[in-house]
């Protein structure tokens, strides 16, 4: 039988052929059947559109880099004018090697080490957002030692619910994040107490993937409201850090956050306070410019009870590489690279992980499907290899980055001996 004719089209990023980027990894390496595909142009546009979109404010906005901590993402967002959120002594690294400025990196995160406060006042941040009252002892003592003042925020839980999958639900009053509005303004007004610290902010963010502003724009008036309490109390706050959570349409419905005019309307709050602003953008930066490219590894059919055939499409990529639909249940959109011509029909998409929560979509309309055949898994730049793991002994996929027209390999796939290359056999004294 004759195998349907296939259409020369085939899905492209960054004006690169998707089938092409994936032959020429393999021509390095023969072993590979997923990747990941990342246009730092679109980053660039992105970022710009940002950046102009908030430009009233003159704020820093600094990229999240739990969304996307890839060196050669990092760089081109630095060149674009970004600014770097960091969450661990480790982003703090990768931020400096990067080539963020003292003056541009933020320090994050509710479970503050020694090791990131002397970090954060040895090398320097733009600012650190607090997570607790005590910690400000510690921050105090870091910036005592280093003989430099830190500059904190100290973040507030405003007890803001917001839709979508609790896991990304950061600023309700079951969320594990932030102080009470009382404490903090008990903190800034009795802010001598910390003389090696520069406590004059406020730091909210009450959750990720908004694609309304509502929650946002309640933040917001949160923000004002307690800088407006604490100046009557004789502790005037400086500095507004309003996080991020604007997020992106994962459905390809045109869902879009109202980024535009969401800013034009802060800006329009703001005129006239004066406050220095930071937001640190990272789904609505990075998510729409990268994919997970996947080889389909065999087409599985299967009778069920009713006698219905249910066709199981099995890819290389699995849960490790992409935790997102499994972890919160989030849908991508996931499309053949190259079509073939034929009815679409129903298919459970999935992963080789041997886990019942491997599955990328449970019914989805693909048309006819082959082993060999390329899929793309869309919007898949935030919150995807930067949370992926080796679980079922996989090593972590190759990333390949798209700029000019120019097809690179930024980060090499990890193989069997990659895993097995941190063994030790250090005695310990008990």
């Amino acid at each position: 039988m004759t195998a349907p004719a296939r259409p020369t089209q085939a899905l492209a990023l960054g004006g690169i052929p998707l089938d092409r980027a994936f032959a020429a990894l393999r021509k390095l390496d023969p072993s590979a059947h997923a990747c990941w595909v990342y246009d730092l142009d679109a980053l660039e546009a992105r970022a710009r559109r940002f950046r102009a979109a908030f430009a009233p404010l003159a704020p820093l906005s600094a990229l999240a880099l739990k969304s996307n901590a890839l060196p050669a993402l990092l760089e081109r967002a630095r060149a674009t004018g970004l600014g770097a959120e960091a969450g661990s002594l480790g982003e703090l690294e990768m931020a400096r090697a990067a080539g963020f400025p003292v003056g541009e990196r933020v320090l994050n995160g509710n479970g503050r080490t020694r090791e990131e406060a002397e970090w954060a006042a040895r090398e320097g941040v733009h600012s650190v957002n607090a997570d607790s009252i005590e910690e400000l002892d510690l921050l105090d003592r870091a910036a005592a030692g280093a003989g430099r003042k830190l500059r904190v925020a100290l973040r507030v839980n405003p007890g803001i619910e917001t839709p979508g999958h609790r896991y990304v639900a950061t600023g309700g009053e079951e969320a594990k994040f932030g102080v009470e509005a009382g404490e903090a303004l008990a903190a800034w007004q009795g802010r001598a107490r910390w003389p090696d610290l520069r406590l004059d902010g406020v730091h909210l963010h009450v959750g990720s993937q908004l694609v309304e502003s509502g929650p946002l724009e309640e933040a917001a008036g949160v923000a004002f409201a307690l800088a407006e309490e604490s100046a009557r109390r004789g502790a005037p706050l400086s500095l507004v850090n309003l996080g991020g959570g604007m997020g992106v349409d994962y459905s390809g419905a045109n869902a879009e956050f109202p980024l535009e005019d969401h800013a034009a309307r802060l800006a329009t709050r703001a005129r006239g306070l004066g406050f220095d602003w930071v937001f640190e953008p990272g789904r609505w930066l990075t998510a729409p410019v990268g994919v997970l490219l996947s080889e389909v590894l065999w087409v599985k059919r299967r009778r069920g009870p009713n006698g219905a055939s249910r066709r199981f499409v099995v890819l290389a990529a699995g849960m490790n590489d992409l935790i997102r639909p499994a972890l919160y249940h989030a849908a991508h959109r996931i499309v053949p690279v190259v079509p073939r011509d034929g009815a679409k029909g129903s298919a459970c998409v999935v992963g080789p992980v041997c886990e019942s929560a491997d599955v990328f979509a449970a019914d989805l309309a693909l048309p006819p499907l082959e082993p060999g055949d390329l899929v793309a898994i869309l919007d898949a730049g935030a919150y995807g290899a930067a949370m992926s793991s080796n679980y079922n002994g996989r090593g972590r996929l190759a990333e390949l980055v798209v700029a000019g027209g120019r097809l690179t390999r930024a980060r090499a796939a990890e193989g069997p001996a990659d895993l097995v290359s941190r063994r030790t056999d250090d005695e310990l004294e008990a």
